[in-house]
């Protein structure tokens, strides 16, 4: 395995554009996306924040609510919070935070859409976006590195191997694109 290629394509630059809306993906540590999710609302790069997870074991809550009460926390107004509370995997992230657009008054006219997760799921739901949001609808990302490791040195650590080919055989098992084919395809 080139980890060189694989951390390439598996660590796609930001591509931090304005959007109106930016879709926050939960976690474990919510605080993390929510901390990055504030800083790019305060910088003028998105409109309002959709949170989007289902209920979390370790939190005993949805991973959206805990996400949104922390951004409330730090000054986002909740007229610029969505929750989206049902998702249990990145395909209903994508899915369930289109529809919740869509049902929004002027939901139709989102026409820009910023991705916001952690490093080493960003390429898959990059995959999943691409799948389920709209043409015309411009997708920008953005992520925040995990507390174990960079993306210039997931390779050395056990948690980076792990997150990495744990990643890897997702994107093959739901999308059936092998090792080769992904690093064959655009960033």
């Amino acid at each position: 395995m080139d980890v060189g290629r694989v951390g390439q394509w598996f660590f796609p630059s930001d591509r931090r554009e304005t959007a109106q809306v930016a879709i926050v993906f939960g976690m474990n540590d919510p605080r993390r996306p929510v901390e990055h999710a504030v800083e790019a609302f305060r910088g003028g790069l998105v409109e309002r924040l959709l949170f989007t997870g289902g209920y979390n074991e370790r939190l005993r809550r949805t991973e959206a609510e805990v996400m949104a009460e922390l951004a409330c926390g730090f000054g986002v107004p909740d007229k610029a919070i969505l929750i989206e509370d049902q998702a249990r995997n990145t395909e209903e992230n994508i899915v369930l935070s289109q529809r919740l657009l869509q049902d929004e008054p002027g939901g139709s006219e989102v026409s820009s859409i910023m991705l916001l997760t952690i490093h080493y799921h960003l390429r898959r739901a990059i995959l999943a976006a691409r799948r389920h949001v709209p043409p015309g609808v411009e997708l920008s990302w953005t992520s925040y590195p995990s507390a174990h490791y960079s993306s210039r040195n997931w390779y050395e650590t056990e948690r980076g191997r792990y997150d990495v080919l744990t990643e890897i055989g997702k994107i093959e098992r739901y999308y059936g694109l092998a090792l080769d084919d992904l690093l064959g395809q655009e960033q």
